[in-house]
């Protein structure tokens, strides 16, 4: 979206969809609502995004920062493993994160919105699968580490408590998460 007229109304929607999702939950998040209150037309709304579920993908990827960039090499594995965490958590802690507990929600009866929280899922959990797995290959891993297990039980608490407890996810409780986590699979 190159044409500033083009992006100054895809905004313009976005954040009537934002509102009604504040208001009114996931449900509220309707094409026609979002023309009525960005006062567009139906069919631009739709030719922005073909199904509400892309409308709450949209919303969640502006919410969160996803551009979520590798750590350095040079830091320890549980460096690097906390500073993926935090990003993650921060992603968490941003209106994204009220997004994505509003999808996760709605999923369980909207296969459309499911299909968009299934591509959304590589976001965290892909960067530290590759960041574990590398662990294993440089030896600061035990060989055999469960890449896929150990990435569940480091991003699972994270989702839960911020999801369903609605926890700040703190820095420090992300340290601690990281180091208790994999204190078992370092390389001494």
């Amino acid at each position: 979206m190159t044409n500033p007229q083009v992006q100054r109304t895809h905004e313009l929607m976005l954040n009537a969809a934002g509102s009604l999702l504040s208001a009114g939950g996931p449900e509220a998040v309707t094409h026609l609502r979002v023309a009525e209150e960005s006062g567009v037309a139906r069919a631009t709304v739709y030719r922005h995004w073909s199904t509400r579920a892309d409308i709450l993908l949209d919303l969640l990827r502006r919410g969160a920062n996803l551009s979520l960039d590798p750590p350095s090499g040079d830091l320890a594995l549980e460096e690097r493993v906390t500073g993926v965490l935090e990003a993650f958590a921060a992603a968490l802690r941003s209106e994204g994160g009220r997004t994505l507990s509003a999808m996760i929600g709605l999923a369980e009866w909207d296969e459309e919105v499911f299909n968009a929280l299934e591509r959304m899922t590589e976001f965290g959990p892909r960067i530290l699968r590759r960041l574990l797995a590398a662990g294993v290959d440089d030896g600061e891993l035990v060989q055999g580490t469960d890449v896929d297990m150990l990435a569940d039980r480091l991003i699972g608490p994270l989702y839960l408590r911020r999801l369903l407890y609605h926890d700040d996810l703190t820095d420090g409780y992300v340290g601690r998460l990281a180091s208790v986590t994999l204190a078992p699979h370092l390389v001494s």
